[in-house]
């Protein structure tokens, strides 16, 4: 599989740059180290070196960060830490780290991780990298970037990527407790981690709800119902399988797409049928206008332990 760059201009492509998944996964698995990091990044130039000057192209990303890292880590990062306002589908403020890398409880979600999708897009991946490291050897760029959030806001932790152990959990619900102004949530398959650190009596944020993200590795497991019943889950998040026809109309994309309603009905049968309740909820695709209230029912807990879904695409 090829990644590229899709960027349009008068809507003619700009040169497209691929790289292919291997490669990505190079600077992936490369990321617990700066010097292997550093190599990964100088490698990726060396394989087109005319177009490092090419804005938007894969080795001028490497460069940008590969810059950033040879200067110092606690200079100005090359990319947001936190995006704000994200975009029409999701219009918080949003963390994301690297897909695999940081996810210790994925399992069969691999197989229609959306994360992935992203990486076609260099900024995008390079930002996930850049996040990546920050967690790893920089944690005072995160916590710094989150107390300059706006007051009262809402706080999406992960779009991509996971609380890849348990101090990086207790590092972002720290952060949480200290500002209790903003609305935090997210989706986790790191149901382990969440347990371990709830064994050892840790006292969890009031402004913080998860979902159970599907996918994991821990499905059907003890793990599971352990990490369901602690009191920052809010529930259960499915992807289920829709006909192809709503994917192809983007019906999953919002309520003012071709076919949501017929969609969100189909995901609510899927559901019932998963779950065996009649208490479900269809994702409309747009986290902005997801309720008539202006909540939005993954980070409501009046939808405490109410079966969330989404078809996959």
């Amino acid at each position: 599989m090829s990644l590229s760059n899709t960027q349009t201009n008068n809507n003619k492509p700009i040169e497209s740059i691929k790289m292919n998944r291997i490669q990505a996964n190079e600077i992936v698995n490369s990321i617990d180290s700066l010097e292997t990091i550093k190599a990964a990044l100088q490698a990726c130039m060396d394989r087109e070196p005319a177009r490092i000057g090419k804005t938007g192209t894969w080795q001028y990303h490497a460069r940008k960060l590969l810059t950033w890292l040879d200067g110092s880590m606690e200079s100005a990062t090359p990319y947001r830490v936190f995006q704000a306002q994200g975009n029409k589908k999701l219009p918080f403020y949003a963390f994301s780290s690297l897909a695999l890398a940081d996810c210790p409880g994925k399992g069969d979600c691999v197989k229609f991780c959306y994360s992935l999708k992203a990486w076609r897009y260099p900024a995008a991946f390079f930002r996930q990298v850049q996040n990546s490291l920050l967690l790893r050897f920089q944690t005072e760029t995160v916590a710094n970037a989150f107390h300059a959030i706006p007051q009262d806001k809402t706080v999406r932790l992960f779009v991509d990527g996971d609380f890849k152990d348990v101090e990086t959990l207790r590092f972002f619900m720290d952060l949480c407790k200290a500002r209790p102004d903003l609305r935090c949530y997210g989706y986790s398959k790191s149901w382990h981690e969440f347990i371990t650190l709830n064994a050892s009596g840790y006292e969890w944020p009031d402004n913080y709800l998860t979902n159970a993200s599907s996918g994991s590795r821990w499905h059907k497991t003890g793990i599971a119902n352990a990490f369901l019943a602690l009191p920052i889950v809010r529930g259960q998040f499915d992807a289920v399988t829709v006909e192809k026809l709503f994917i192809k109309q983007k019906s999953y994309q919002g309520k003012d797409k071709p076919e949501s309603n017929a969609y969100r009905k189909a995901v609510r049968e899927k559901l019932k049928a998963l779950t065996g309740s009649k208490k479900v909820f269809a994702c409309p695709g747009n986290c902005g206008n997801c309720l008539p209230s202006g909540e939005h029912a993954c980070g409501s807990k009046s939808f405490d332990q109410i079966t969330i879904g989404i078809g996959v695409h």
